[in-house]
Formats: C-alpha cells, sequence, structure tokens
C-alpha cells in the first residue's frame, strides 16, 4: 500500500500508511466502484473520480488536510533532429488531447464544493 500525505495544522506534510485493509485495489476504477458501493475511502486522481463528484455519487473527505503531491506526465521518446513521423503524430496527437481534457485541468481550490 502506498502512503497517503497530509498536511497538518502548521503546514508541514506527513505521511500516514494504513496497517492493514479490509481491500487492497490497484485500479483506480476498481477503487472508485468500491467507494460508490460503500467499501470505504479511495484515494485516486480527481480526473478519475470526476464525474462521480459533478453527480454526486462521491465527496470528497479530508480535502482541506490532503496532500495531492506534484504528479506530472512525462512522454519518453528518443530526441532526433527529424524524430519519426508516427511518434511526431502521437507526440502531437496527446499533447492536444490532454490540453482540452477538462478532467486534468482542475484547479484544487475550485473542489470545496464537492466536500463531505
Amino acid at each position: 500500500m502506498s502512503p497517503w500525505l497530509f498536511r497538518n495544522h502548521d503546514g508541514h506534510i506527513f505521511s500516514f500508511e494504513p496497517r492493514s485493509a479490509g481491500i487492497t485495489l490497484s485500479s483506480p476504477e476498481a477503487q472508485i466502484n468500491a467507494a460508490l458501493l460503500g467499501m470505504g475511502i479511495a484515494e485516486v486522481g480527481i480526473h478519475h473520480a470526476w464525474p462521480y463528484l459533478r453527480s454526486g455519487e462521491l465527496k470528497l473527505v479530508l480535502r482541506q488536510y490532503h496532500h495531492p503531491g506534484d504528479y506530472k506526465m512525462v512522454i519518453q521518446y528518443p530526441h532526433r533532429a527529424l524524430p519519426a513521423a508516427r511518434v511526431r503524430v502521437t507526440v502531437e496527437h496527446l499533447l492536444e488531447t490532454f490540453a482540452h481534457d477538462e478532467r486534468l485541468h482542475i484547479p484544487l481550490e475550485s473542489l470545496a464544493e464537492f466536500e463531505a
């Protein structure tokens, strides 16, 4: 199990590692389904939970204490003066798609309305 990161009252970040869990799931979709079934709390990316937050099926808990981390997406490919056309087209497509996916650009401060 991965540790969960939280901010304490003075802003310092600390790590919490659950000692045991009734169920451990690695797929964000499975974690969301378990939460929807009332089986517990899921720590998943907002982009995975977004439709369920908007519909009211899921709520945020501990938002003011949770530290979301700093996750960045990286596309790696061989750098050459002239990249293969299929590589260039794929990278351009991914960048365009990600740039227009609202779930990847949700300001964290706007999430207060989805708290339990």
